[in-house]
């Protein structure tokens, strides 16, 4: 590697070796929230994320449960030292079983879901021998990619939060930060969701993270094996979703809870397994009613 292209995240190591300093590879974000990290000009970052949650539990008539496994794909891509731009598309899978007059009847709901464009913004970046903090600006526009026209086992269509996709489009707005010294890191983000129109729609979002990772195996070099040690706490908010007629689907909920992530780098690469647990929830019982969240990661750059 050369220090002309070096992403933002590796700058600061790279002074640390220049003044005879050993210098790991600082590890990206947990699977929960965002990093102000803004990879150097002409760089390519692609990255893969899988999340899997079992909602629900024992089933009694007219209630339902759900198992989600979703797949996320993306590219950012480095325009210069301030800016990246980032394509996102989630694919998914949901096995939703509904009790049905006492008869339990599953019916899988699969598909493209909505593709995600982002500009990332940085604002704000000091750097010193061993240390680098920054912030940056987040905005995404949703294009409905992805299809709101699902029905359940009953033959009534799904509502908003169970489509793959939507008809509409959406903004997202958010704020990110970060301090990493040699041995830690900190991480924190903001985060605002709104799909656009009226009638069948999600409820706006809000998700807060902080997180705190230490290595546990420090790299000298950007090729050695490292292994950082993750925890943070993740909150959601979300309002509830709209039906055709406007009327409310009662779906509002919030939940926050605590996460741990082991975060692998080896060269370019970077791997991640991390586990969620809710601590506090509220709201729309049904969309609360799960005991954990499983993510796992994968993303390099060239």
């Amino acid at each position: 590697m050369t220090a002309g292209w070096l992403p933002g995240h590796l700058i600061a190591p790279g002074l640390a070796v220049a003044a005879g300093a050993a210098a790991p590879l600082p590890a990206h974000e947990p699977l929960w929230g965002e990093t102000p990290v803004i990879f150097g000009p002409g760089v390519f970052h692609p990255e893969i994320r899988i999340r899997f949650v079992r909602v629900g539990g024992r089933l009694e008539p007219g209630e339902t449960r759900s198992r989600m496994i979703e797949q996320e794909y993306g590219l950012q891509y480095g325009v210069n030292r301030f800016v990246n731009v980032q394509i996102m598309l989630p694919v998914s899978s949901m096995d939703l079983d509904e009790n049905i007059g006492g008869t339990v009847q599953r019916t899988r709901v699969s598909g493209l879901g909505d593709a995600m464009l982002k500009a990332k913004y940085r604002f704000h970046l000091r750097q010193e021998t061993g240390f680098q903090t920054g912030q940056t600006l987040v905005v995404g526009w949703k294009i409905p990619t992805g299809s709101d026209e699902r029905t359940g086992a009953g033959g009534s269509r799904l509502p908003p939060g169970d489509q793959p996709g939507s008809t509409d489009h959406g903004v997202e707005l958010g704020y990110a930060y970060d301090r990493e010294r040699l041995a830690n890191s900190l991480w924190a983000s903001l985060f605002y969701e709104h799909d656009l129109g009226g009638g069948f729609r999600r409820g706006d979002s809000g998700t807060l993270d902080a997180a705190y990772g230490w290595w546990l195996v420090r790299p000298n070099v950007a090729e050695d094996l490292g292994l950082n040690l993750a925890v943070g706490v993740h909150a959601e908010a979300n309002a509830s979703d709209r039906l055709e007629d406007g009327r409310s689907a009662l779906t509002a909920h919030r939940f926050a809870g605590i996460h741990l992530t082991p975060i692998l780098t080896k060269g370019r690469n970077q791997y991640r397994v991390g586990l969620f647990v809710p601590v506090v929830k509220g709201g729309n019982a049904g969309e609360t009613d799960f005991g954990y969240e499983i993510r796992a990661g994968w993303e390099t750059f060239f």
